[in-house]
Formats: C-alpha cells, sequence, structure tokens
C-alpha cells in the first residue's frame, strides 16, 4: 500500500509529489500520458508570477510561493523563477487596476503608479494615449514552466516516489477503507489519493458534480522589429485591460518572439476531443493589439499553441477533501492563473494528506461555497 497516490503530473501533481516523497511517503504517481506533455495547462515556455491580485488573499499566499518556488531551485541547482517586473495598463479609474493597486498596499507590497511619460521613460517599446494608467511592480517574473514540471517530478523521484507516466485511470474506488485506483487493469491502494488531473478531474470524479468548464486557449509568439529590445532587462511582463479584455505578455524566453495571449474567454470544450490548430483570426486580433500598443513587437507569428483553463464560476480554485471520503484530496479549477501558486499548493496538499490539514487558510477554496 501506498502512503499517497497522485494522479496527475502536471505542475500541481509534480510539486506534491515532491512534497509528499520528501516527507517520507511512500508515493506514486500515475500520469494518462508521458511527462512534460502538452495536452494539458502546464506545458510551455513561461507563466507569469505576480504579488499583483485583486484579491488580497491571493496576495498573501504569494509570498510563500515565491519562497517555495526558490527552495525548489536551492535543492535542484536549477533556475525555474524569473523576475522582470510588470507593468498593467488600462484607463484611469480602470476597476481591474484600482483593485490591484488597493490589494498591494493592504498586503504591504510596493508598487509604483506611473503615467504616459513616466512608462515611455523606462519602457519606450510602449505607445499608450493620454487617460492610461499603468501600475508597475518590480517582483513580478515568470517560471520556465516546462522545466518547473518536470523538476519537480525528477526532485519526487530523487526521495523515492515512483512515476508511472502513460497511465490512465479508470476508476477511483473511494468507497473502502483505503481508496483503490485502477489504471490499465492494475489495482493501486493508497491511504490518501490526490487527484491533481486538471481538464480530466471532473471525469475522474463525475459524481461531484464539479462547477468545472474546460476552455480552449491559445498563445501566439511574434516576432519584434528588434529583439533586443525584448530581452529580460529590457521588457517586463505586461496585462493590459484597455481592450475590455485582459491580454498579456512576456520577455523573449525560449523561443524567439514575443509571447502574447488573452486571459479567458475561450470555447468550453471536452480534453480530449479539443481542435488543438490556432485560429487565424484571434492571431490577427492579437496583432493588432501589438501594433496599437507595442508596435515594435507586431511581426509575424512566428508560433501558436492551444492549451486548456480548467474554470470555476468565481475563477478562485478549489482544494478539498471529497465531501464523502476523508481519504481523498482534490485540486482543481485554477481557472487560468494557477501556474504561479502550485509550489505552494504542493506542499498544502502533501500536508492535508498526511497532516489531515494544512497551515494555510484555504476557506476561499472549499466546495461549500458552491452550496451557497
Amino acid at each position: 500500500m501506498y502512503d499517497a497516490i497522485v494522479i496527475g503530473a502536471g505542475v500541481m501533481g509534480s510539486a506534491t509529489a515532491y512534497y509528499l516523497a520528501k516527507a517520507g511517503a511512500r508515493t506514486l504517481v500515475l500520469e494518462q500520458f508521458s511527462r512534460g506533455h502538452t495536452f494539458g495547462s502546464s506545458h510551455g515556455d513561461n507563466r507569469i508570477i505576480r504579488l499583483i491580485y485583486e484579491k488580497q488573499f491571493y496576495t498573501e499566499l504569494m509570498k510563500h510561493a515565491y519562497a517555495e518556488w526558490r527552495e525548489a531551485e536551492k535543492e535542484s541547482g536549477k533556475d525555474l523563477l524569473f523576475t522582470t517586473g510588470s507593468v498593467v495598463i488600462g484607463q484611469e479609474g480602470h476597476e481591474y487596476l484600482h483593485d490591484m493597486g488597493v490589494s498591494l498596499d493592504a498586503a504591504g507590497v510596493e508598487s509604483e503608479w506611473w503615467d504616459q511619460r513616466q512608462l515611455a521613460d523606462r519602457f519606450p517599446q510602449f505607445r499608450i494615449e493620454d487617460g492610461v494608467d499603468a501600475l508597475w511592480q518590480k517582483d513580478t517574473g515568470f517560471l520556465y514552466a516546462s522545466a518547473c514540471v518536470l523538476t519537480y517530478l525528477q526532485l519526487a523521484e530523487t526521495h523515492g516516489a515512483e512515476v508511472r507516466e502513460n497511465t490512465p485511470i479508470t476508476e477511483i474506488n473511494w468507497q473502502g477503507t483505503h481508496p483503490q485506483v485502477i489504471a490499465k487493469g492494475e489495482r493501486f491502494q493508497g491511504k490518501k489519493v490526490i487527484v491533481t488531473a486538471g481538464a480530466w478531474t471532473g471525469q475522474i470524479l463525475s459524481e461531484l458534480n464539479l462547477p468545472l468548464t474546460v476552455t480552449r486557449q491559445q498563445v501566439v509568439y511574434y516576432r519584434p522589429t528588434d529583439a533586443s529590445l525584448f530581452q529580460r532587462g529590457k521588457f517586463p511582463i505586461f496585462l493590459d485591460v484597455t481592450w475590455d479584455e485582459v491580454l498579456y505578455g512576456f520577455p523573449v524566453f525560449g523561443r524567439e518572439g514575443v509571447k502574447i495571449a488573452r486571459h479567458g474567454m475561450g470555447q468550453p470544450v471536452s480534453p480530449d476531443t479539443c481542435d488543438r490548430t490556432p485560429d487565424p483570426d484571434y492571431i490577427e486580433h492579437l496583432r493588432s493589439f501589438l501594433r496599437e500598443r507595442i508596435p515594435d513587437a507586431a511581426g509575424e507569428a512566428l508560433f501558436a499553441q492551444v492549451c486548456l483553463y480548467t474554470e470555476t464560476p468565481d475563477e478562485d480554485f478549489i482544494i478539498d477533501t471529497h465531501p464523502d471520503c476523508a481519504n481523498l484530496v482534490l485540486a482543481t479549477g485554477f481557472s487560468g492563473h494557477g501556474f504561479k501558486f502550485a509550489s505552494l499548493v504542493g506542499r498544502m496538499l502533501s500536508e492535508m494528506a498526511l497532516e489531515g490539514t494544512t497551515g494555510f487558510d484555504i476557506s476561499p477554496f472549499q466546495l461549500a461555497r458552491f452550496e451557497q
């Protein structure tokens, strides 16, 4: 019998396996695809890490997540987190920017409000008009996404975890004293089972009718006229809400080109039948934005990729135990902004599995909120 069985080896499952194994738990990881696959939500060159949030409880949790990522770097000897600073751009008085500023102030996090001239002086790549503000925060950066997943799996294995790839599960029998997981005709028993299966969680735990919507998202890399203008140290992470949507982007890293995407607004899909061919209209829409806001980045589209969000109605996470089985823990519904928290979520889930509770406040993430 295993002390813990982790279902899904994306970033959440990989981090959880690491913390479990490091604590001495006999840990099994079951992944339906190969490690580092591109079918879910954890692959790619980078994900934003930031303290900037409209809701203060996320900002407070991120303080701990940053520290946990640095510990992973220290133990692995790998660079995973890169700091660039960020600007959030929106119309004067925009609620999104206002709420972020209030949250940062309440959490004691340093930030600055910039006008058009201040932004142009620091980052001349941007073109903004009168009546537009920018919120600067120096600690924002990005995580080397695919490397984070692989690093946590490698660390977990170093501490004794067993990782089985290409092992899709067909059933979790949680009615007995200890849950059983059936995968590829084999039965695995664990004192605890942790489900971190991303877009497939709703299928695996269908009896819960979880309020999850899987949506199709796209990212695109564009060729800049001068790549040197968009390197780390010269160009920040940015979020922009002036087009009545949240558009965000990165400096050049990994692939050639400036990466940009739209947060949310994707079509509901099945993770098993999702069309993974990028849309030409979407690519041109983003290029139109770049022509207006960052014209030197608006070159040809070099690469585009489809990924998935698993969204809750309020865009807050689900981190809880199964209401009918205290030995089954689940973490899902990260709604396109969870990757940065994986270092902390892994620790939380490990504590919940091994100690029955976590020292962090997860009350905003409990299932009971959907019953109200």
